[in-house]
């Protein structure tokens, strides 16, 4: 039986290759693990400019293809937006990002090697002793979008940092996660009118196993977003915003768990998101509030692990300092 899982410095040096971009320089980490000893790999990409009001917008040439130089097991990602000074800007201008080994197509429940960041999960890490396995020389695709809200023109770049433990550094078997992604409404961007907004979504999983880590990708005014068994009437997880002094979305909730949520491939499961009400104070032309409609994207990511088994005769490496 197949486990499953719900799924975050220096200046790259590139190399070109035939596979896409090496990624390099490989540093050490501070970061622990006790399945090996944890790398770690950073990339800044060129200045872009955001007009106003763009959302989900990715300019000619930003997307990028890279490989790495040997087969690693992929523990952390995490993500980051600077303005044109290399300095964190006041505004939130990162939509999401993926990194991962094909790009997912909306309506397509297809499994795939992935990592992932958005607005309000800047950074993800998998619980210790699963990993998503990327081989040398295989197509890693990144994908970074934007959004600018405000009514102003905005220079920026973004920047991305991948912990890893190599092949040749692995101490013991490590369980391997693969993706997926899915949506409330395909497509997944999508406008709801003031006050109270509910989507929910039913899905059967192909695979039997465990969810090991969930992760969402809202925009504002997000409440919270549920994974739900209608068979068997149970809420699985629910993940709510942390907010800041001001009411604003700072970070959202994820589940990550080495032992996991069970689930069967005949159950059918439902994603549930809220979008709570807003007003903009702006004046209309009877001198009163305005309510405005605003795009919201709600998705759930999850992929399915299995035991990476050394071959027979195998020892793993353990003379690296």
């Amino acid at each position: 039986m197949h486990s499953l899982a719900l799924v975050s410095g220096l200046l790259l040096i590139i190399a070109q290759a035939r596979g896409g971009e090496v990624l390099s320089p490989i540093q050490p980490s501070a970061v622990q693990s006790a399945y090996g000893r944890v790398s770690e790999v950073s990339f800044l990409s060129n200045v872009t400019t955001l007009k106003p009001g763009v959302l989900a917008f990715y300019p000619d040439g930003s997307m990028k293809t890279f490989q790495f130089p040997e087969r690693v097991w992929v523990i952390a990602y995490a993500t980051e937006v600077l303005d044109s000074a290399d300095q964190p800007p006041l505004e939130n201008y990162l939509c999401h990002t993926f990194f991962g080994n094909r790009m997912p197509r909306q309506g397509e429940q297809s499994t795939h090697k992935s990592v992932y960041s958005d607005a309000f999960t800047r950074e993800i890490r998998f619980p210790d002793g699963l990993a998503t396995p990327m081989e040398a020389g295989e197509q890693i695709h990144w994908m970074p979008m934007f959004n600018n809200r405000t009514s102003r023109q905005a220079e920026v770049r973004m920047t991305f940092r991948v912990w890893f433990i190599r092949e040749s550094d692995r101490l013991k078997p490590i369980r391997a996660l693969f993706g997926t992604l899915g949506s409330v409404q395909y497509p997944d961007l999508y406008y709801v009118p003031p006050g109270r907004h509910a989507k929910t979504a039913a899905f059967t999983m192909p695979f039997s196993g465990s969810i090991h880590f969930i992760g969402t990708h809202v925009h504002p005014y997000a409440e919270s977003v549920t994974l739900s068994n209608a068979s068997m009437g149970q809420t699985l997880w629910k993940g709510s915003p942390q907010l800041g002094a001001r009411g604003e979305i700072q970070s959202m909730q994820t589940y990550s768990s080495a032992e996991g949520i069970p689930i069967r491939a005949s159950e059918s499961l439902h994603n549930y998101g809220h979008l709570q009400q807003y007003d903009r104070p702006c004046s209309g032309r009877n001198g009163g509030p305005v309510r405005v409609l605003q795009q919201k994207r709600m998705t759930w990511t999850l992929c399915r692990s299995r035991l990476n088994r050394a071959a027979p005769n195998a020892v793993p490496r353990r003379d690296r300092e």
